[in-house]
């Protein structure tokens, strides 16, 4: 097997030498092979398997707690692996903030929120993530954003958060907590720049698609500045009515 790795490379494996060659080192004295096989007819496909509950691998004959941990893992390794090289580098453009992500947070099973926060070169300065402890919803923490944005001095804060049922749009829950933190963060010296949606493979930048709404101007007289805060709390409602037409 592992001539055939050398010679041919690991994508020249059929799915349940891929898995018989992960098991090598994590079932010792056993005939990983069978093990494969009995993984791939429980679980459906190699991709499944690797994206199953280490509670539910155990159960297949032969697997240990070890090698089920670690079949486990290996998409988030992955997806550290790719993320490594998008921390390192400026993310300038809505394309390097969804790769990365894309890389962190698109195959997650519940709605998780990732936060950039970057300086006005777009250097990371620190990123946070958190899940909303279900399948369809995800909290956004405005004030502890704020002030997180705040004590980092970012220029710029890019949120992103993903859609486990793979629909990119967002909902009016989205375009109105998304445009809170906004002028929440505006009113800070903050620029939000995007808001990504994201799945295992796409994205979607409310920003491009016109859906965050400037923060309002603070130093504008008061009248002036209740006048802007009303226009602008009726063009969110603009958005939020656009997407319930299409």
């Amino acid at each position: 097997m592992r001539n055939k790795i050398r010679k041919f490379g690991f994508e020249c494996l059929e799915d349940h030498e891929k898995l018989e060659y992960l098991l090598f080192s994590f079932v010792p004295r056993r005939d990983t092979n069978a093990i494969a096989h009995e993984l791939l007819l429980t679980f459906g496909s190699y991709k499944k398997v690797l994206d199953a509950d280490p509670d539910l691998l155990v159960t297949v004959k032969g697997m240990t707690e070890n090698a089920a941990l670690f079949l486990h893992l290996l998409p988030e390794a992955f997806s550290a692996y790719l993320l490594s090289e998008k921390d390192a580098a400026c993310l300038t453009n809505p394309v390097s903030c969804a790769e990365a992500m894309i890389a962190r947070i698109g195959r997650k099973k519940e709605e998780c929120l990732l936060v950039f926060y970057l300086n006005e070169t777009g250097k990371l300065l620190k990123t946070e993530v958190s899940s909303g402890g279900g399948r369809r919803s995800v909290s956004f923490d405005r004030d502890k954003l704020v002030a997180m944005a705040v004590k980092c001095r970012a220029t710029y804060v890019v949120l992103g958060h993903n859609h486990p049922n793979g629909s990119l749009l967002p909902s009016d829950a989205d375009i109105d907590s998304t445009n809170r933190i906004a002028q929440a963060l505006g009113m800070a010296g903050v620029k939000l720049a995007d808001h990504l949606i994201v799945s295992e493979f796409e994205y979607h930048s409310m920003r491009a698609s016109n859906e965050i709404v400037d923060a309002v101007d603070l130093s504008r007289p008061i009248a002036e500045f209740a006048e802007d805060l009303l226009r602008r709390e009726a063009g969110v409602d603009r958005i939020k009515r656009t997407y319930r037409r299409t």
